[in-house]
């Protein structure tokens, strides 16, 4: 059975929520892990990640946070998931059987990769409930709050 980690699927909410900030400012790890309903520490684990990957930046400090590094429409789905759990994968190991078979792992494969590779953050951002998840006003209020 194929599935997505919570891990891929923190990732993606994080990055989607980014994408969808109106603020040039960074927004406080704090704030994120609360509207998105995402642990704080793993949350931070996720954000290495994608800084390390070159995806977001942090700002420390009082009004610092995280902040897309990239435009939205030059991240692809793929990277992202890439950046959080390694190269995509679905060919098994060889090790000699079913040999038959891996010409049919080999070909969804591609076909995966291609079709992550073709969805673009900014289409997810586009997509998902806006909303005042991340507005002006709910970061300066959760600032006020800290």
């Amino acid at each position: 059975m194929f599935r997505v980690s919570r891990r891929i699927d923190y990732g993606v909410q994080l990055m989607i929520a980014l994408a969808q900030t109106e603020a040039e400012r960074p927004v406080p790890t704090a704030v994120l892990a609360e509207k998105l309903h995402i642990p704080l520490p793993f949350l931070h684990q996720i954000g290495r990640s994608l800084i390390q990957s070159g995806y977001i930046r942090a700002t420390p400090g009082p009004r610092g946070g995280l902040r897309l590094k990239q435009s939205p429409e030059n991240i692809s789905l793929l990277q992202i998931i890439e950046a959080l759990e390694g190269p995509m994968r679905i060919v098994p190991e060889s090790n000699g059987n079913g040999m038959m078979t891996r010409e049919v792992w080999a070909e969804l494969q591609e076909k995966v990769v291609a079709a992550l590779a073709s969805i673009r953050l900014s289409e997810l951002a586009k997509k998902a409930p806006q909303g005042a998840l991340l507005s002006v006003e709910s970061i300066n209020m959760a600032e006020r709050n800290n």
